[in-house]
């Protein structure tokens, strides 16, 4: 990690120094907590409404579609058009989209069409915002400054979820409608904070000097699919993103595991909660611990540690079939997880090439996540044929080989740039 990532800091302000990066943390800590909020109010306000639980559900269903549909035309946006308009433009929607519901919510109960209406626009919205504030802080943040600016960007958003449900409960005691404005007012506090932050500056994967020959159709294709090529082409970040993607499954089905397993045993609420909160804190300290890591070992121990520790612990929860370890193992990979994930995206951050960053991000994403809702299903085949226990090893075995794959990763290789890239086209 050392020979990839320039860690010279002589002559470089502190990051908290830095106006645009803290304000534009600053903006997001506020949007994030009040995400947060209306993820947990709103299948609550469905319920209350009358609807089934079912079709509450159909709110996290309606999530995740649409941020897999939306990932890579947010990172194509991202990587063609001005970032601080794409940024401006995805707060003040949302804040309007969320204040809506918050207006109507004073009136009468909710439908299930505003309600699934206001997740489908949030959260394509937030797919654009991302990667162009990627993009952003790649741009305000030196590089060997990216580390603790993408380690503290992910402590925000575990700082959300820890705050998020106390304070959801909270407000929406005293109306159904107090959370929703509080998240439409976050939102423009966001907006305000990317407009003073954020200068623009247009990115284009084709200068105007040089205009493309080829048909508008074929310069399409070739500009959407960059990001595809880039990571076929790059061994380090193919074989990255498979092992994320084995990652996300194991880690998805380890907290259905810890859920449905654990919560039918006897006070099972209490612990799965206990547990929950423990890793959202757990997962604060370790994104809070990433410079330390990405200084002091190496990228492939990084990569190995998280899930060697996950099995170890599981292994123990095999063996004396106790619910601690297995919760400790849940805990370790909570811990490590966001280490690892900040290194591979310093990584990137620092070797892919600006005009194609937005579009080699989500597609890394996308493949990472692609296999993700697999977890809760595997999960619940494996405690209706085994017990927890024996649920606990299936799982350790499946991180031991994860923990594996670093081991044989190729080291980070020199960008492809855009110039090649479309010669080879």
């Amino acid at each position: 990690m050392t020979a990839t990532v320039p860690l010279n800091t002589v002559n470089t302000p502190r990051l908290s120094r830095n106006r645009e990066f803290r304000l534009l943390w600053i903006g997001q800590a506020l949007s994030d907590f009040g995400s947060s909020m209306t993820f947990i109010v709103m299948p609550l306000v469905l319920l209350a409404a009358g609807y089934s639980a079912t079709v509450a559900a159909t709110i996290g269903t309606a999530s995740l579609v649409v941020a897999l549909v939306t990932r890579l035309p947010a990172g194509y946006l991202s990587d063609r058009y001005d970032q601080r308009t794409l940024m401006l433009l995805c707060d003040l929607l949302r804040m309007v989209t969320v204040g809506a519901v918050a207006l109507y919510v004073l009136l009468r109960p909710v439908p299930i069409a505003l309600a699934l209406a206001t997740v489908i626009v949030s959260d394509a919205a937030l797919e654009v915002f991302r990667p162009a504030q990627n993009k952003v802080i790649r741009r305000i943040v030196p590089p060997q400054q990216l580390g603790a600016a993408l380690s503290l960007n992910q402590a925000r958003a575990y700082g959300a979820d820890i705050a998020a449900p106390a304070a959801a409960g909270l407000l929406l005691s005293l109306s159904p409608s107090v959370p929703f404005t509080v998240d439409a007012l976050t939102f423009g506090a966001s907006a305000l904070c990317v407009a003073a932050a954020v200068r623009s500056r247009r990115s284009t994967a084709t200068p105007a000097s040089a205009p493309d020959p080829r048909p508008e159709r074929t310069r399409f294709r070739t500009e959407f699919t960059a990001g595809w090529r880039y990571l076929i082409r790059d061994p380090f970040m193919r074989c990255s993103a498979a092992y994320f993607a084995g990652i996300n499954v194991a880690f998805s089905a380890l907290a259905f595991a810890l859920i449905l397993g654990v919560g039918r045993e006897p006070h099972g609420a209490v612990m799965v909660g206990t547990a929950m909160s423990a890793a959202a804190v757990v997962g604060l300290v370790g994104s809070l611990l990433t410079p330390l890591f990405q200084r002091h070992i190496s990228l492939k121990v990084t990569l190995s540690a998280a899930p060697a520790l996950g099995a170890a612990l599981l292994a123990l929860a095999w063996a004396g079939g106790g619910t601690v370890a297995f919760v400790a193992g849940f805990c370790a990979l909570c811990l490590l997880t966001p280490v690892t994930a900040a290194t591979f995206a310093t990584i990137m951050a620092v070797a892919v090439p600006e005009e194609i960053y937005g579009r080699v991000t989500t597609t890394s994403s996308l493949l990472a996540q692609l296999l993700q809702p697999l977890g809760p299903l595997a999960a619940g085949l494996l405690l209706a044929r085994l017990s927890l226990p024996s649920t606990a090893g299936v799982l350790a075995v499946a991180l031991a080989l994860l923990a594996g794959v670093p081991l044989a990763l190729p080291a980070p290789t020199q960008p492809i740039t855009p110039a090649q890239d479309r010669s080879s086209s």
